[in-house]
């Protein structure tokens, strides 16, 4: 256990929250709206959300080079 609870903000991005889910070697991350408790990211949910961005921004990608709207 730890004394000093790692935790997110609302307003944090993915890539935040898995940089520190790296660093912190931690596999969930309480979500803080000033000093209330809103919700729990997991590492599983991070992961689906950042690969979700990655396809969304490939499939606009793909059809920005193909002309395709």
């Amino acid at each position: 256990m730890n004394d000093k609870v790692c935790y997110v903000r609302p307003e944090q991005t993915v890539s935040e929250c898995m940089a520190l889910f790296t660093e912190k070697c931690t596999r969930h991350l309480p979500v803080l709206d000033e000093e209330k408790l809103i919700g729990i990211v997991s590492i599983g949910d991070a992961v689906k959300q950042y690969i979700a961005d990655k396809e969304f921004t490939i499939q606009q990608l793909e059809n920005y080079i193909t002309g395709s709207i």
